[in-house]
This record gives structure tokens, C-alpha cells and sequence, in this order.
């Protein structure tokens, strides 16, 4: 059997699973179809992108070897770049800690002030600390996350979104 076929019978039954999905959340209720139905009619669109992509293309393109790693070439005049030793245990913990630290500041802000506000502030916080990107375009970059988050979930699904603990003292300065 072909590296195509086989590609094309896992994307078969992708699709079946996503068109399983959609046939039994016809059973639920208008509000509770609200997630599974658009996320399997994205997934059919992806597999049927996947199947056309895959079929319309050389085999050639298709193969790839996961396991051998070609090492790059270097330049004749560099020298190879000297063995960086282990990072020791002591940092290691440091890094958890500070992502678990980062994971408890967006818990945290989407307790407070619900979830909306709270990718905005993490998001734009993420850039701005981490300088990805320059202010300008991670303030850009985060509005627009923000507000597709906000459109898919306030507009298309019509959910109502938690407000926050701090929704009651904000209410009280307008």
C-alpha cells in the first residue's frame, strides 16, 4: 500500500469522525450544538483542504523521514559552536516555576475580571514582556485576538461571558 493511500484512509476516517459528530449533535439541543457542530464543520473543511492538498501533489513532496536528521553544513571558514554544558537542576525548577507562575497570573486576571478583558491584558502583557514584538504591533496583534475571541464567542455563539469578580465594583464607578 502507498504512503499516499495509507494518508488518504487516516483522512477518511478523520472525516467520517467529524461527519459522525455533526449527525450526533443533532440530537442535543440549539445552545448545546453551539460548539461541536462549528468545530466539526471546520474540521471537514481542513480534512477536505488535507485530502485535496495531499492528492494533488507529487509523491516526491510527500516523503519525509522524521527520524534522520541531516546536520547543516557550515561555512568553510566558521568552526563548530562549542558544547554549551547542561543547564543545571537549579534552573530548571526556576523555568517551571515561572511558567506555573504565568499560568496562575492568567487564572488570576480571568477570575477577576473575566475572560474577555483578560486575554487582552495577558496577551498584550506577553508581547510587550517578552518584546516578540514591538509595542505598536503587539498592542495591534493582541486587539485583534482579542477581538475574534470576542466575535466568536460573544456574536456567533451568543455566549454570555463571565464578568469577573470585580465586575460589581467597576459597575458602581459608571
Amino acid at each position: 500500500m502507498s504512503r499516499r493511500t495509507q494518508e488518504n484512509i487516516v483522512a477518511v476516517i478523520v472525516l467520517s469522525i467529524f461527519i459522525g459528530v455533526i449527525v450526533v449533535s443533532m440530537d442535543f439541543g440549539p445552545r448545546a450544538r453551539m460548539i461541536p457542530l462549528p468545530l466539526a464543520i471546520f474540521g471537514i473543511i481542513l480534512t477536505l483542504v488535507q485530502l485535496v492538498w495531499q492528492n494533488l501533489r507529487s509523491t516526491d513532496e510527500l516523503q519525509m523521514d522524521m527520524i534522520s536528521v541531516s546536520k547543516p553544513a557550515l561555512a568553510p571558514e566558521t568552526e563548530a559552536a562549542p558544547v554549551q554544558p547542561a543547564r543545571d537542576k537549579s534552573s530548571n525548577w526556576k523555568r517551571e516555576a515561572a511558567a506555573y507562575g504565568i499560568v496562575a497570573v492568567l487564572l488570576a486576571l480571568v477570575l477577576l475580571v473575566g475572560p474577555i478583558p483578560a486575554i487582552f491584558l495577558f496577551t498584550a502583557g506577553y508581547f510587550l514582556l517578552s518584546h516578540q514584538y514591538s509595542w505598536k504591533a503587539g498592542l495591534i496583534y493582541t486587539a485583534l485576538f482579542t477581538a475574534s475571541i470576542y466575535l466568536l464567542f460573544g456574536v456567533a455563539l451568543g455566549m454570555q461571558p463571565y464578568h469577573g469578580l470585580l465586575a460589581p465594583l467597576i459597575d458602581s464607578f459608571g
